[in-house]
């Protein structure tokens, strides 16, 4: 209930306006283990018999990269990712019809969706056919790679935005939240602000025949990064400045020193994690986009989509496991537990990425070459290393983002937060995309009688 009085006053502050129509679990006991079916691994013979396959088949799985394996501390037989496994499952099954390979399809399965935004190489995602490391190697601007996004075109120099007088209703809003604490939910804040942002310029219909995605898509960046003031030392929203490029204003709100080092760090991951094909953040922006929501809404939904446990809360999880000024040898026998115990280890292994999650890796050798690191942060370079060795996982964007929250001393809802930030230049993409299609996405769904569907 904390959020409906900011909301209220905000939109009183606004005026009349038309209306507009959205713990973490405690681990498991030391030696627990947990059902089958709650499992993130499972061994060879139970991978087999859900597979109807023989040992060689399996085997020849894990080399295709269709199978994530970890090696066991202290034993020659690996572990096999069960989400890995049942979505092979369903794969097999899928030849049974159009409509198994639909369900299959919605799991990490088979593209479902043409798009010509970003493509997911080995060397990790392209924009436009330029590869966002390249793009980040080359000093590249956060508001060129977002013109390149939404354009296709990557302007010959850095171009500068417009920066707008934020609307009253934002700044009523901005007063409300003082008097609570939004930094653990700030992603439900960015979609109220993005929601109200809206509602400012009009009903939806107004909006739409009216136009202006790009110059709706650049004010709702510049609030957001606003709205990063909430989780900075001054826990308030502050306005963007003019002039000020989004780097420079997003360092000021969450109270960085503005070194080259840090500014460098930050601009690559805005970047990096700017798009990512399809996840549910993305697919929700262009489900609401293909029902003729507007702009507001459709990144509403994306950042509803992406606060849900299962996304955004996955740096909380990199967090807990990180800790707090724990050694190389805890943080690897925690990770050693969670593997004996059938569960994943937070922050590593992207089912895209077989070799690696090469965004990840960029951004943990810009920490790793930082003039100074503290001991913390060289025990957990020293972790990564041993998982590594041990298990042959290698970490994910979550956990190289926690690692930079960490290097510029930020606040643990930081890493949340930068990661919607930069996602917003994608999804505004996305929504163009979908918009040019003019179809409707409405799948079908199967009833299951008498039961939970499967």
């Amino acid at each position: 209930m904390g959020f409906i009085r900011p909301l209220d006053a905000a939109m009183r502050a606004a005026g009349p306006r038309p209306s507009v129509l959205i713990p973490e679990p405690e681990p498991p006991a030391r030696g627990a283990q947990p059902p089958a079916s709650q499992s993130d691994y499972i061994d060879a013979a139970t991978a087999m018999q859900l597979l109807k396959v023989r040992a060689q088949t399996l085997y020849a799985y894990v080399s295709r990269g269709w199978i994530r394996s970890v090696a066991q501390p202290g034993k020659k037989a690996k572990r096999y990712h069960s989400g890995d496994v049942e979505r092979l499952r369903k794969r097999s099954e899928a030849r049974a019809g159009h409509g198994a390979v639909a369900a299959a399809a919605m799991d990490w399965g088979q593209p479902i969706l043409p798009t010509s935004i970003t493509e997911i190489t080995p060397q990790g995602p392209a924009y436009r056919g330029h590869p966002a490391a390249g793009l980040v190697r080359a000093g590249t601007s956060v508001e060129a790679v977002s013109e390149l996004l939404w354009t296709g075109k990557l302007p010959d120099k850095a171009p500068r935005w417009r920066v707008r007088a934020p609307a009253p209703a934002l700044l009523a809003l901005a007063r409300s939240l003082s008097a609570s604490d939004p930094a653990g939910n700030v992603l439900e804040v960015f979609a109220m602000a993005t929601l109200l942002l809206g509602i400012d310029h009009g009903s939806t219909e107004q909006r739409l025949a009216r136009g202006g995605t790009l110059a709706a898509g650049r004010e709702i960046m510049q609030a957001m990064v606003g709205f990063c003031g909430f989780i900075g030392p001054g826990r308030a929203y502050r306005p963007m400045q003019a002039r000020e490029t989004l780097l420079q204003a997003l360092t000021a709100s969450l109270g960085m020193s503005a070194t080259a080092e840090n500014t460098e760090v930050l601009r690559a991951l805005l970047i990096l994690l700017a798009d990512h094909e399809l996840p549910p953040g993305t697919l929700s922006a262009r489900v609401v986009a293909s029902a003729g929501g507007s702009l507001q809404s459709c990144l509403a939904a994306a950042l509803c989509a992406t606060s849900g446990v299962e996304l955004g809360r996955m740096y909380a999880r990199v967090e807990t496991l990180i800790g707090k000024g724990a050694r190389r040898a805890t943080l690897v026998r925690r990770a050693c537990q969670r593997l004996e115990q059938g569960q994943a280890i937070p922050g590593f292994h992207h089912p895209l990425y077989p070799a690696g999650d090469p965004r990840a890796a960029l951004l943990l050798d810009m920490i790793r070459k930082r003039a100074t690191l503290t001991r913390e942060l060289r025990a957990v370079f020293s972790f990564l290393d041993e998982v590594q060795r041990i298990t042959g996982l290698r970490p994910r964007q979550e956990l190289a983002v926690v690692v930079v929250t960490r290097a510029l001393q930020l606040a643990p809802q930081a890493a949340p937060a930068l990661f919607a930030l930069a996602r917003i230049a994608g999804w505004i993409a996305h929504v163009q995309e979908q918009r040019a299609t003019s179809m409707l996405l409405r799948p079908r769904a199967k009833f299951v009688a008498g039961g939970s569907a499967r």
